[in-house]
């Protein structure tokens, strides 16, 4: 996620981004992104990357919509590609902090 986040601020920072259209720099880091989700969520035994996965999956969808209906405000297409990505690090920030690690059966709890 920081790797895509970088990446996102590095196009939007030499493109520049009005909101008036999709950027199809940003579209396709979002993309690699969910299939990085879609992937640790398969992968995990965790559930907030399945959390994570669904939020950005439907930053994805305000993306599309944007590629569907061009006629959406700048504001509406703003406002819904950046909504998501607050309860996505919500289910990050949970899942880290809920991550315990798990003690051999030979390792000693130092507590």
């Amino acid at each position: 996620m920081i790797v895509g986040s970088v990446v996102t601020l590095i196009i939007s920072r030499l493109f520049g981004t009005a909101w008036t259209s999709v950027e199809i720099g940003i579209f396709a880091t979002d993309i690699i992104a969910l299939f990085a989700l879609v992937y640790l969520a398969l992968k995990s035994d965790r559930f907030w990357p399945l959390w994570a996965t669904a939020f950005h999956l439907l930053a994805v969808t305000v993306h599309t919509a944007m590629m569907v209906a061009p006629q959406i405000s700048s504001w509406a297409f703003a406002t819904g590609a950046v909504f998501w990505a607050y309860p996505m690090l919500l289910a990050l920030a949970i899942g880290s902090s809920e991550n315990t690690p798990v003690l051999s059966d030979c390792e000693i709890d130092p507590v």
